[in-house]
């Protein structure tokens, strides 16, 4: 091979660990000698390597932080959340659809995974503390139970109930049953606000207004992303179960690699729109 053409080549090989090349990058560089070309292309090749290196130790790094993270708000929702006297079950489908239901942009913790547990009770197991109450601390409990969710105030419901069984599981309140649950709770709201005291109703209307401001919020987020769907509908590929090494793209994932790979989960979007992506990260598909 002549010099000038191991020289183009060398030159070719350094410009690309350039960033950005100078103007007048090539004629300065055909003033080496190949000896002088090939030293400097090691030299940018081993600093490439190092920087690699360093990045890959430093996502390991956030990767290892945000398994923390997850492991801690775990333990804190095991520990602090309660619907009706019940906690969730220490169960590994709990876990994942915890995980699932996060946003691409929040931080995992104890209050956040109440706040979802609670917003979304029946996508959950529960189950009665350890600590075993009496029959009637489970009836009335149950009572409550039976009425927050619209359900038969039967027996077998009863015994679904002392199992810690799904809501899917329970039938459905009756007609009868509907109207009594919602007579009872308007002569419990009409109770309250005659015997109440000015502090307490201020206190009432405030937690009312933010319940129904999150309310709203929840349903224009839905509201968004059923309309960007619907806009992406046909224009992009669909997104796949798995990816080119098997690995299985869930919410998990996704929320994984947005952390230490932002450029492949923009690349994600690009090729398969937002939408897709926003359901997979809900859970939804």
């Amino acid at each position: 091979m002549l010099e000038i053409d191991q020289k183009t080549t060398l030159i070719q090989r350094i410009v690309t660990h350039l960033d950005p090349v100078p103007a007048n990058a090539v004629q300065e560089l055909l003033g080496q000698s190949v000896g002088e070309l090939t030293a400097i292309l090691e030299k940018l090749a081993n600093t490439r390597e190092q920087e690699q290196a360093e990045e890959a130790t430093l996502a390991h790094a956030r990767e290892s932080r945000r398994a923390s993270q997850f492991d801690a708000a775990w333990v804190g929702a095991l520990r602090n959340v309660s619907l009706n006297g019940k906690r969730l079950c220490d169960v590994e489908s709990n876990r994942a659809m915890l995980e699932s239901l996060l946003q691409a942009h929040e931080v995992p913790s104890g209050s956040l995974y109440g706040t979802i547990a609670l917003s979304y009770p029946t996508k959950f197991s529960w189950e009665i503390p350890q600590v075993k109450p009496t029959k009637e601390d489970q009836r009335k409990a149950f009572d409550a139970f039976v009425r927050e969710h619209t359900l038969s105030s039967t027996d077998a419901n009863f015994n679904l109930y002392k199992e810690g069984a799904s809501v899917d599981n329970f039938a459905g309140a009756s007609g009868l049953e509907r109207a009594q649950y919602a007579s009872e709770a308007a002569q419990a709201r009409q109770h309250f606000l005659i015997h109440t005291t000015p502090s307490q109703l201020k206190v009432e209307a405030a937690y009312e207004s933010q319940q129904n401001r999150e309310a709203a919020q929840r349903e224009e987020a839905d509201r968004a992303h059923k309309f960007v769907v619907a806009q992406q509908q046909g224009l992009y590929a669909p997104l796949p179960a798995v990816n080119g090494n098997g690995e299985t793209i869930d919410a998990k994932y996704l929320r994984r690699i947005s952390t230490i790979d932002y450029p492949l989960f923009k690349r994600l979007v690009q090729k398969h729109g937002s939408g897709q992506l926003t359901s997979r990260l809900r859970g939804e598909n």
